[in-house]
């Protein structure tokens, strides 16, 4: 940086991102990526110049590069700021966002071998989150699609595994899911990477545990968690043995088994603290819901106080939305009713943009916690809508995030509240009209 050697600082960028990624270190990508990108011009912003199919990655030699390694390489290292929050380099949101992001979708085009990596593999977002994709299905298509015609492996890997995780919550996923994440295990294996095997062993035991299959899932999550540890995928071990916890707690035979799966759901979640602000905290969310279902409120917000207070300033606004509602369905349980509504509004707004592209299930999941508290508070007709809305379902596809393990017991928990504050008419009425209507007007009424 000191010498402004720009292609030097390209290499080692690029070369880093992945490390960066898998170690968790976002804090150096947000860091880095923008003060290289400054070294050279804004490959995304006019003139436009046209990407150019290139085989193999920037990386797979030195620099000094030819011209269009030199370009790739700009534009891999800005996508990396796009990927990490902008970091000042890159237009935030409004219009400037919008043609920021059609540049991205304009410099390459389908079939390009470097779309296929990382990280021009987020063109398919910029294509997503401008509307020339229809779905996340068909962009996720697409590119198994040009893995598949290019010969890659690893790549073919990643892309499965997302499609896999995109299907698993979705009515006829799961087995679809399994069918991916299988597939995406063989690629990996393949590959010899470990952080692959173990995330897609993960993936697959999350479907299984979606279809209550324990065993099966209990398997592939104690396999996970060696692959992870000797692979050195650290941020990796903390979610899969918070999982693992998770599913022994379904199995638990007797209370000795159960205070063992809670003492090392415990653990994972202390484990993950090392990682805090840098990832989705997935053990100690595991950890809040499990608190809360066992009537430990307090010491669920005490976790969650944990997980905010550790939050970068960058956090996602979807991991932000997703904890204002944990702390609206604690408010729930104790019967702090406008606390409650306060909480899922927030969390509502904070969800409002990105889920309603990639997981519009965390929307819908804030309607049954808000239609309980409406029972309390003059509103059950929007509460009972609330429910009818849920019910249904969005009908948009989105990545599972593992959220809200008490949705069932919480949604029938709402119906009767809801149905003691109205009378059958009423409540069959409004529940009725809730199931018409879209999701983002459904929340609206929250």
């Amino acid at each position: 940086m000191e010498l402004r050697e720009e292609q030097e600082g390209l290499c080692l960028a690029l070369s880093m991102s992945w490390f960066w990624q898998l170690r968790n270190h976002y804090g150096d990508a947000r860091s880095w990526a923008p003060a290289v990108a400054a070294l050279g011009p804004d490959p995304f912003l006019p003139p436009l110049r046209p990407a150019v199919p290139l085989p193999d990655p920037c990386t797979a030699q030195a620099p000094p590069w030819a011209e269009e390694q030199l370009w790739e390489a700009r534009r891999g290292v800005r996508l990396m700021v796009f990927a990490s929050g902008g970091g000042g380099a890159a237009p935030a949101d409004g219009k400037g966002a919008q043609a920021y992001l059609r540049g991205i979708v304009d410099a390459y085009r389908p079939g390009l071998p470097q779309t296929c990596r990382q990280p021009g593999f987020l063109w398919f977002s910029a294509r997503l989150l401008t509307g020339q994709s229809a779905s996340l299905g068909e962009t996720l298509d697409d590119a198994v699609r040009d893995c598949r015609e290019f010969g890659y492996v690893w790549e073919l890997g990643l892309v499965l595994l997302l499609r896999a995780r995109l299907r698993y919550g979705h009515p006829g996923g799961p087995e679809r899911s399994e069918g991916d994440a299988d597939r995406a295990l063989a690629q990996f294996e393949r590959a010899g990477d470990p952080w692959g095997i173990a995330e897609s062993l993960s993936v697959r035991g999350e479907a299984y545990e979606w279809r209550g299959r324990y065993e099966e899932a209990a398997a592939d999550f104690a396999r996970a968690i060696g692959i992870a540890a000797r692979g050195g995928a650290k941020a990796q071990v903390p979610a899969l043995k918070a999982r693992l916890a998770s599913v022994q707690l379904e199995t638990a035979r007797d209370a000795g088994e159960e205070a063992e799966a809670e003492r090392v759901l415990r653990q994972a979640a202390a484990e993950s603290g090392q990682y805090a602000g840098e990832a989705l905290d997935t053990a100690r969310l595991i950890l809040v819901q499990r608190l809360g279902r066992t009537g430990r409120t307090t010491a669920a917000r005490d976790q969650l106080d944990q997980l905010e207070q550790a939050f970068p300033a960058a956090t996602p606004a979807f991991l932000i939305g997703m904890v204002a509602g944990l702390h609206g369905w604690l408010d729930c349980l104790d019967g702090a009713y406008e606390r409650a509504q306060g909480h899922l509004r927030r969390a509502v707004r904070s969800l409002e943009t990105m889920a309603y592209l990639v997981a519009p299930h965390l929307v819908a999941e804030q309607f049954i916690s808000a239609a309980w508290a409406k029972a309390h508070l003059g509103a059950a007709e929007d509460g009972a809508r609330l429910l009818g809305a849920y019910d249904r379902g969005p009908v948009m596809e989105g990545f599972c995030f593992r959220s809200f393990s008490a949705a069932a017991e919480v949604r029938q928990r709402a119906e009767t509240e809801l149905r003691s504050a109205l009378d059958a008419t009423a409540y069959e009425r409004a529940y009725a009209e809730g199931g018409g209507l879209p999701v983002e007007e459904a929340a609206a009424l929250v």
